[in-house]
Formats: structure tokens, sequence, C-alpha cells
């Protein structure tokens, strides 16, 4: 039999499972074990971001309201470090809906915010969309929209008030600044989705006066730490089911299955192999016994 000498030096195997669920292998290299750190790093993080890739990045997230939480999520951050995050965006998350007193209806639905002191302004980003407006000469103008938004508040007559400006193309073709106004609708600063919705009121001088011709509809970009790994709300989530189909669940179950593998390499590090205390050599024949007698 191999002596104790040649059992796995496990450490610590409090420090080393710690490790292990923090980063996958993370463990096992701690120990001096390589080769299955290695193994278990690359095996479980490639099935991770592969889910999370085909998902479009919006596989893992949690949802805390009662009757509402993602229990998948739970087998997800078997993960470690990766899934982490989606703690903290789920906290941020729904502590937005204290400055404006939103219910959890608003937030599954994807709430717009249309009052001036509840948008970040002023406001200058990319946006892409559509625009359906009266022209000067009363003829329709509709087209796709790629371009610059511009917002700001301004004390108006009534209280405050957005204006602001767009500056793009149309279908691929520069055309004169939008001036802007309310009605502006802009999705929730923090939400499941890439882009924020956004859509406000084209506002021409008709008669001396400035009037409400049309309108843009579409979204500009959210921030990474806005987005990513955040609640997906009923309408988000709906889009990207409609988007990928089968897909995005082919792609949650990766997610899964990366967390749980993670819960087996986390056990090897705590336990050792599950054969033994160590990798034991095989026993050697013993050089004391004679060899049998030759037959005549």
């Amino acid at each position: 039999m191999a002596d104790s000498q040649n059992q796995i030096e496990l450490k610590n195997p409090a420090v080393a499972a710690v490790l292990g669920f923090l980063i996958p292998g993370a463990g096992h290299f701690y120990q001096g074990r390589t080769f299955k750190g290695a193994i278990y790093c690359f095996c479980i993080l490639s099935t991770f971001f592969c889910g999370m890739a085909l998902g479009d990045w919006k596989t893992v997230y949690y949802q805390s309201w009662q009757g509402k939480r993602n229990l998948g999520y739970f087998a997800q951050v078997g993960v470690g470090l990766p899934a982490l995050p989606a703690l903290v965006q789920n906290s941020r998350f729904h502590k937005q809906a204290a400055p404006g007193n939103l219910a959890r209806n608003d937030l599954d639905a994807g709430y717009f915010q249309s009052q001036p002191y509840q948008m970040d302004l002023p406001l200058e980003a990319s946006f892409k969309g559509t625009l359906l407006d009266r022209g000067n000469d009363g003829k329709t103008i509709s087209g796709a929209l790629e371009g610059t938004i511009r917002l700001k508040s301004i004390d108006g007559e009534f209280g405050p008030e957005v204006r602001g400006a767009f500056e793009g193309t149309l279908d691929g073709k520069p055309i004169e600044p939008l001036e802007l106004a309310d009605p502006i609708g802009i999705g929730l600063p923090l939400g499941g989705n890439q882009r924020r919705a956004l859509e406000c009121a084209v506002i021409r001088k008709e008669g001396g006066q400035r009037t409400d011709t049309g309108h843009i509809e579409g979204s500009i970009p959210r921030p990474f730490l806005n987005w990513f790994e955040m609640p997906l709300s009923e309408s988000e989530l709906d889009d990207i089911n409609k988007e990928l189909g089968k897909r995005y669940e082919f792609a949650v179950v990766f997610t899964w299955i990366a967390g749980l593998l993670n819960l087996l390499a986390i056990w090897d590090a705590f336990e050792g192999p599950a054969y033994g205390r160590g990798d034991e050599e095989e026993e050697k024949p013993s050089s004391d016994k004679e060899p049998s007698p030759a037959t005549t």
C-alpha cells in the first residue's frame, strides 16, 4: 500500500473550498493540483460564458420579488464571482423605485419616466430609432433616424420643461436638426436591456407658434454597469424570448450546468479525490519475493 507521504496535501480545505467557489479551479491551484485546477477552470468558465453569450448576456440575473424569484439563479451562482454581481444589481434595480414611488408593476412593465426632475439631465447620447412627422410643407416625413440627441431642463411657464434637439441622418441622409420637447418618455436608468427606450415630440413653428407636429421613438445606450446582470422586466423578458426563441432556453441551461459542475469541483477541493485522500501510486511487486522455480 502507498504510505501517507503519497497523499495529496489539501492544505486548508475550507480555504480551498472558498477559493474554488469564487473562481472555478482556484482551490485546486491553491493546493498545487494545477492540472485539475486548469481543467475545472477552463471547462466551467467556458460553459458559463458560452451560455451568457448565447443569451445575449441576459441569462444571469436575480429577481427578488415574492412570487417572481427566478430559482434558476441558485444554480448559476454556484460558478462564483461571475454570477455574484446579479445580487448587487437586484438591490440597485429595486432601490430605483423609491425616488418616484414606483410600484412592482411599473418595474415589470419597464416604466417610462416623463417628469424632467426624474431624468438624468442634461443628456447627450447616440440615438437610433424612427421619425414620424408632418414637415413644414405639411407632407409626412418618416424613416430611420441615427445620430445624436441632446436634452436639457429649462424653466417653463408652468414649471420645468425639457427641450432639446436631434442631429444626424434620416434613412442614411443628413437632415436639418429636429427641435424636441415635451411630452418626453424615457426608460428607467437601470434595466436588463443594453439600450434605454426614449421617445419625444418634434416641434415646428407654424403660424408663429411652436406646434407638436410628430415624434421620434427609439433608444439610447445604457452604461454597462446599468444593465449587466440586471433583473429583466416582463416586457424585456418577452422581447428576448421573441428575439432568440429556444436559443435563450439553451443558454440559460448552459449557465445552470456550469454552476452545478463547480459544486462538484468545490467538493473535490474540500474533501480530496473521491477514490481516496490522494493520487496513490500503483503498488509495485515486492522485490523480496523469490521467483518460482522453472519447470523442466
